[in-house]
């Protein structure tokens, strides 16, 4: 009888375990598959909001290496970009895209890809999803400027980069 209590009393602790764990797991499980898949519908009409970016841009940060970029609106699901090493765009050093699918909005670059959370006609805020790390946004500025924020590393050993981009004529 002392050994049948006994197993009682462990199974009654593993069940009250179960009943107070099993929620935590089931929501940690929910949060982070939601981390990886933005919840906002776009559409074509979002998409169309970011076509302030077509054109040839010259991003500068304090410390940072400038780049060069060349957006062009392929069609109302696509922009396409490619990145140059020269101010006279005639380096690429790699090319990316942002794309419509199936109500989302996604930014690649190199096997690198990034879902939009927010888009709307003063910039945008995307969060990574395949091999990345970090987030960045988009803010416009004027028809010839605007801002590319971006935060890696992880909490408390963050770093913030503002590149501010002009564009090229020509």
């Amino acid at each position: 009888m002392k050994h049948f209590n006994r197993a009682l009393l462990s199974l009654l602790v593993l069940a009250c375990a179960a009943i107070f764990v099993a929620p935590r797991v089931a929501l940690a499980q929910q949060s982070s598959s939601q981390r990886g898949q933005p919840k906002t519908p776009f559409g074509t009409a979002d998409l169309a909001k970011l076509r302030w970016l077509e054109g040839s841009w010259a991003a500068t940060a304090p410390g940072e290496t400038p780049f060069y970029a060349r957006y062009h609106v392929a069609n109302d699901s696509t922009i396409e970009i490619t990145y140059y090493h020269d101010s006279s765009f005639t380096q690429p050093t790699g090319s990316g895209r942002i794309y419509l699918t199936v109500g989302r909005i996604y930014h690649t670059f190199g096997s690198g890809r990034w879902g939009a959370t927010n888009v709307d006609s003063t910039g945008a805020y995307f969060i990574p999803q395949v091999n990345a790390h970090n987030t960045f946004a988009w803010a416009y500025v004027s028809p010839d400027a605007w801002t590319l924020t971006q935060r890696t590393g992880v909490s408390g050993h963050e770093r913030m980069t503002v590149y501010h981009l002009k564009r090229v004529k020509g």
